[in-house]
């Protein structure tokens, strides 16, 4: 891989571990706030996969944007810079800016992290991180063609 070049494997290897966790929360869309908040092995478990559908994502969003040349000085930035790049839909891309912030919390915040945000990312942004992960395939797919592979 040259400077300048995405490199497919680490990114698909990104979107591998995303699917994973995404695999492993699907069980848990259905958990009550109560349950959810009455069950802290529960609640570690949704944190954790939480943490890592976002840490994946935006991990993605930085090196594709940065393979193609932009700043990247942090993970907001790196989602706009796909939706420029036309990576991401616009729109799409700004419903999914939260993400970064959401990542920061469960990182940084992890003694005051609020069970009521950790449950409303489960049970109603779950098909998010499914549609960045499309959006991106797409792209490596006409990355692919255009460099004749």
């Amino acid at each position: 891989m040259s400077p300048g070049e995405i490199d497919a494997t680490v990114v698909r290897r990104h979107l591998l571990a995303l699917d994973r966790a995404l695999q492993t929360l699907g069980p848990h869309r259905t958990c009550s706030l109560p349950e959810l908040r009455a069950n802290q092995e529960r609640l570690w478990i949704v944190e954790r996969g939480l943490h890592l559908c976002a840490q994946n994502a935006l991990d993605v969003a930085t090196h594709v944007a940065a393979s193609a040349g932009r700043d990247v000085p942090d993970y907001a930035t790196a989602l706009d810079r796909l939706a420029e790049l036309r990576v991401l839909p616009p729109a799409f891309a700004e419903r999914f800016r939260g993400i970064a912030g959401f990542r920061n919390v469960i990182v940084h915040g992890y003694l005051d992290i609020d069970p009521e945000i950790v449950h409303r990312v489960l049970t109603e942004r779950l098909d998010d991180f499914e549609e960045f992960a499309r959006h991106i395939e797409r792209y490596l797919e006409q990355a692919g063609r255009q460099d004749g592979l």
